[in-house]
């Protein structure tokens, strides 16, 4: 052993440098030294930081070894050194909630890479139509053209009017219908106005009530028409004028023998196949004295008059009645044959008191009473009252 070598064994531990033996010149037997508690001059503590107590120094590295900073404890600036080019580059400390986002990221995009393998949604817009080819194209449009031209011919060689047949007629002949609704026989078909025609058989027959007019496929046309029949006669300027039930006039007549009579209201202007319009004086045409002076309007009267005549012919009991007076618009009477008086009171529950009327006669006759006068004026609610010859 040299001089040296024993002057470094007799050196205390604390004065060598780096505070430890070499590891070269260690011997197996020997005992490190006690480490000094005291801090090493280099190494203070950072400026701000007050030292509360005597910390425990950590053993000084060996040469050439850096030595790690004390657990919370940053190294002094002066122990630290470049980094290298070879050595890895420390990670800055993560941010509080980077995984989580990272982590969503992440799901979004492995949501979407899932999408976009998924088959796209059927659309619902419909796809337009491919074109057709050019001979298919051609074939259609010849078919449509070849089926406008039969529709053409038909209309105009074929479908002709060939046969006309009237049914429901009884006053006038097929004929006179025929004339009279403008329809000619060769003429189209299926341009044939029927409103028009059967306009024109109304205007031209009073006595035909209701027009219908079909055709049938290939040459005939079918006019069926429903006739009313005169019961009523009322008075006018020019003498009796014959009704039916809903006030149509038909045409005026000599005498109203046969027919029921309806006094108190008089027909304006009377005209064929026209509506009944009242005029407000009693016309003195008909040779009889004025049954007296007429109470209402004339409108009220011959309304009266026409809701009496409709539950007539619904009864069927217009031959049995012989007159119905409307002059007192308050004391309307009916004269059911030449026996029975009826007194039906003011207009009110006119049609109640009609088919009352109708029924309770027909009671009479069966229990054999001849005739009378019966009074339904109602003084007693439902109760009617009757005073035999």
């Amino acid at each position: 052993m040299d001089r040296d070598q024993q002057e470094r064994r007799r050196r205390p531990p604390d004065t060598r440098p780096g505070g430890a033996e070499p590891s070269g010149s260690r011997r197996s037997g020997d005992r490190p030294a006690a480490r000094s508690r005291q801090r090493p001059a280099d190494r203070r503590e950072p400026a701000g930081r007050e030292r509360t107590g005597e910390t425990r120094r950590r053993p000084a590295a060996p040469e050439g070894r850096k030595t790690p900073p004390e657990h919370g404890r940053r190294a002094p600036e002066a122990e630290k050194k470049p980094r290298q080019s070879g050595s890895p580059r420390r990670e800055p400390p993560k941010k509080p909630g980077e995984s989580q986002k990272k982590a969503r990221n992440s799901r979004a995009r492995s949501e979407n890479a899932r999408r976009r393998k998924q088959p796209p949604k059927q659309q619902t817009r419909r796809t337009p139509p491919k074109p057709l080819p050019r001979r298919r194209l051609l074939v259609k449009l010849a078919t449509a053209a070849a089926v406008v031209l039969a529709l053409i011919l038909g209309m105009t060689i074929f479908f002709r009017v060939q046969e006309v047949r009237v049914t429901g007629n009884a006053r006038y002949t097929a004929q006179e219908i025929l004339d009279a609704s403008g329809i000619e026989k060769g003429e189209n078909l299926l341009s044939i106005g029927k409103s028009r025609a059967a306009g024109k058989i109304l205007s031209a027959f009073p006595y035909v009530d209701q027009v219908q007019i079909g055709i049938k496929l290939p040459n005939t046309v079918n006019i069926d028409i429903v006739e009313v029949e005169a019961s009523y006669a009322v008075e006018a300027d020019d003498g009796w004028w014959l009704m039916d039930a809903g006030g149509k006039l038909l045409e005026p007549v000599e005498s109203p023998e046969g027919y029921t009579r309806v006094t108190g209201i008089s027909a304006e202007a009377p005209v064929s196949g026209g509506a009944l319009k009242a005029r407000e004086q009693a016309p003195e045409a008909s040779g009889e004295e004025p049954s007296g002076e007429m109470t209402g309007s004339a409108a009220d009267r011959a309304a009266a008059a026409l809701e009496i005549l409709k539950v007539l012919s619904q009864e069927d009991r217009t031959a049995q009645v012989t007159s119905v007076d409307v002059s007192q618009l308050y004391d309307i009477q009916v004269w059911y044959g030449e026996k029975y008086q009826v007194i039906l009171s003011g207009p009110t529950e006119l049609t109640y008191k009609t088919r009352y009327m109708v029924q309770a006669i027909e009671q009479l006759e069966q229990e054999g009473y001849r005739g009378g006068v019966l009074d339904l004026t109602f003084t007693e609610p439902g109760k009617a009252s009757f005073i035999p010859w």
